[in-house]
């Protein structure tokens, strides 16, 4: 049996610098954030072949003194720390000491630096982590560090190096997502000699978010902030802020890469954070899509733990509950506010391109960004409703925009009718659930003069619902218009009346982990407030005696299930109305007009004036796009009538 003995410090900085350099990337990362907690504000970043032969980085920040030059490449030297208290209440990006001597035991390490006040600065160089020269040198104020050979005494770490471009794309995709968290200081990413990406000093938040985000994205943000200017913040953690921008929903991704999490200015990854974005999205993107956006969260350094993983990526909070609720808030906000701005939110909702990659990558592969067409307002004052019969055919000459235009001003609008005077759209009829309870979808109130007036041309395929409206075309999907009609009508008749149950004749079992048992254990007061009567069974099985009388009892038993994973993994974030909204939304789904179901003029021009006075008209419960518009801009575009 081999004796035990200590580690030469040598391997110890190679077994540490295994946790904390694990790619060119890695270096990048804590390099950068050293600077930024020198105070720099403008930092330059030079790599060669993607990392493994060179990097280099530049800052303008205090800079060191010789002593403490030579210090800081010892392990465990820091000035971030000092007492066990402080551990607890760390605001620097980095405070273990570990970093720089875990780099220099891995690679050709330089480092230049010189305070403001000596008038030369001092060059320490190391060879794979032994100390080879510390010399006065000529320097501006702040600190060059140079990592050259990367993993050159390691080659088995070497060999797991991608490709050139894969390193670099990674280098530049974490120097993106530290300057979108420190819009304040300016960075420069200098490849293979040639400057590809420049983010200048002093930004806002929502000035670096559209140049990190984007041209195709740049125009579709909108700005989040919890609590509002005007409001105090109810979350329990009065020293709470939340900053930072979220996309129309009409962006999306595939990944999440494009959501950044930054916790007082640390870039972090906290699956509590993703979810309540969710939450803030939900009913306006579809399952499998992420949104794009990026959250800035301040609050006491006490109140979050980062000394959590080697990486620092992951954290804890004290009391998550209420930051995530906080946040679910301030993105609901910010696209409530979006859509409210018709101007910004209602835009051409166009097929979307296979994911574009982070546009610092595109730089790097000349690739050019596209643009995302706009179209102007959609629902601009007007007093009336207008319709006229259908195209007789498409024979007929077609008339030009300008006499398309003329013809829409000499329009005779109709007199205000209400809509209880048209027929009723199919599948408005009052309807019997099937425990006897009727539940007739609620008259819609007279078309608001803050709705503009519009015309149904016809419909198409009998799928969609053709409309002009001010000079656009608009296509409406007439099962996603009255899926999103019918959920607002229940979803308003659910919260206004008391939750009745129904007891189940076969009572549902459930049989559940141990954790999940604990989870269903906490929740049932909850699940019994919105009609669900659940009781223990013996060891980790429950079972389900009642459920809601407008809910499909086949539905419960799943959903109970599904709740429970959620809770699991963001504590309980939006319990309640995830719940009520996808059970209501299933039953939408089943009660509306369906794709290939002819209507009547009257029935079409009924639906979309319906539609035009919901809540959220973008949208269905799912997520899918109600419509999607044209100006007369993008017709002629399409057309080539305009170059």
């Amino acid at each position: 049996m081999s004796r035990i003995r200590i580690l030469p410090d040598l391997l110890s900085n190679q077994i540490a610098a295994g946790e904390v350099v694990q790619r060119p990337v890695s270096v990048v990362k804590e390099l950068v954030e050293n600077a930024m907690d020198a105070g720099a504000d403008r930092i330059i970043v030079e790599i060669e072949n993607g990392g493994k032969t060179l990097i280099r980085v530049s800052d303008n920040g205090c800079g060191l003194s010789r002593d403490e030059a030579v210090l800081a490449l010892e392990r465990y030297a820091t000035s971030k720390i000092y007492t066990k208290e402080d551990l607890f209440s760390i605001s620097t990006f980095g405070f273990r000491g570990e970093a720089l001597p875990s780099i220099a035991s891995v690679s050709k390490f330089s480092f230049v630096s010189r305070t403001a006040d000596n008038a030369i600065g001092t060059r320490v160089d190391m060879n794979g982590g032994k100390l080879s020269g510390v010399t006065d040198t000529g320097a501006p104020v702040g600190t060059m560090v140079e990592v050259r050979r990367l993993f050159f005494n390691t080659p088995a770490r070497r060999k797991f190096l991608k490709s050139e471009n894969t390193e670099a794309g990674h280098i530049a995709d974490a120097l993106a997502g530290l300057a979108m968290g420190n819009p304040g200081v300016g960075f420069r990413l200098v490849v293979n000699r040639r400057s590809v990406k420049s983010y200048p000093p002093g930004q806002s938040l929502f000035q670096r978010a559209q140049m990190v985000l984007g041209k195709e994205v740049a125009d579709q943000l909108y700005e989040m902030q919890w609590p509002k200017m005007d409001e105090d913040g109810d979350s329990g953690l009065p020293e709470l802020c939340i900053r930072g921008v979220c996309a129309n929903p009409g962006v999306t991704r595939s990944t999440a890469n494009r959501i950044f999490l930054f916790v007082n200015r640390r870039l972090v990854y906290d699956r509590g954070l993703v979810a309540a974005m969710f939450q803030g999205y939900r009913g306006r993107i579809m399952k499998g899509r992420y949104p794009v956006g990026a959250v800035c969260v301040e609050l006491p350094c006490d109140q979050v733990d980062v000394n959590v993983h080697p990486t620092k990526r992951e954290i804890k909070f004290i009391t998550p509950g209420p930051v995530y609720q906080a946040l679910s808030i301030a993105v609901a906000n910010a696209l409530s506010r979006g859509q409210d701005d018709k101007l910004s939110y209602a835009r051409a909702v166009m097929p979307q391109k296979k994911d574009s990659p982070m546009p610092v990558q595109a730089a790097l592969k000349s690739a050019s960004l596209s643009e995302q067409r706009l179209t102007p307002d959609l629902f601009e004052s007007a007093s009336t409703l207008q319709s006229s019969t259908v195209y007789d055919s498409f024979d007929s000459p077609a008339e030009s925009f300008q006499a398309a235009e003329a013809r829409e001003k000499s329009w005779t609008p109709v007199p205000e009718t209400k809509l209880s005077d048209q027929a009723p759209v199919a599948g408005h009829e009052p309807q019997t659930s099937d425990q006897g309870i009727t539940a007739p979808l609620s008259e819609p109130e007279p078309f608001q003069a803050t709705q503009s007036g519009f015309r149904v041309v016809g419909q198409v395929l009998n799928i969609y619902i053709v409309v002009e409206k001010q000079n656009h075309l608009i296509l409406v999907d007439q099962h996603a218009a009255h899926e999103r009609i019918v959920f607002e009508q229940l979803l308003n008749r659910y919260k206004h009346m008391d939750v009745q149950s129904q007891s189940l004749v076969v009572p549902e079992v459930l049989e559940l982990s141990h954790k999940e048992a604990l989870v269903l254990d906490s929740i049932m007061a909850d699940l019994a407030d919105l009609g669900i009567k659940v009781e223990p069974f013996g060891g980790t099985s429950f079972v389900i005696k009642a459920v809601p009388v407008l809910v499909e009892e086949k539905q419960v038993g799943p959903m109970v299930v599904e709740m429970v994973e959620k809770i699991s993994h963001a504590n309980g974030t939006g319990l309640k109305n995830d719940w009520l909204e996808d059970a209501l939304a299933t039953m939408a789904c089943h009660r509306s007009v369906r794709g290939g179901q002819s209507m009547s003029l009257k029935e079409m021009t009924a639906l979309v004036a319906q539609l035009f006075t919901c809540e959220n008209p973008m949208h269905c419960p799912h997520g899918r796009p109600v419509f999607v518009s044209f100006d007369a801009r993008s017709l002629e575009k399409l057309f080539k009538r305009l170059v």
